[in-house]
């Protein structure tokens, strides 16, 4: 990411494919605060929530979208 690239005060939307630990969308977040702009939401295709990632997102403030979930136990 470019050091000019957001500016304090933009809304930014990160998307991934698949929130597992929600570690990859937690760097993301870390790194848009840290220039001064906000994560207006983070969104996937997949979430795992038995691996806690989208509970760890919501207690750092990031609200969440996935279009689906899979449990583990189904396999």
């Amino acid at each position: 990411m470019h050091a000019d690239s957001l500016c304090e005060g933009d809304s930014v939307l990160i998307f991934d494919d698949l929130i597992a630990t929600g570690g990859t969308l937690l760097a993301a977040t870390s790194l848009v605060r840290r220039m001064g702009a906000q994560v207006f939401e983070a969104a996937a295709i997949i979430d795992l929530p038995e691996l806690g990632g989208s509970q760890r997102l919501n207690d750092a403030g990031v609200p969440t979208f996935c279009l689906t979930e899979f449990s583990l136990s189904e396999y």
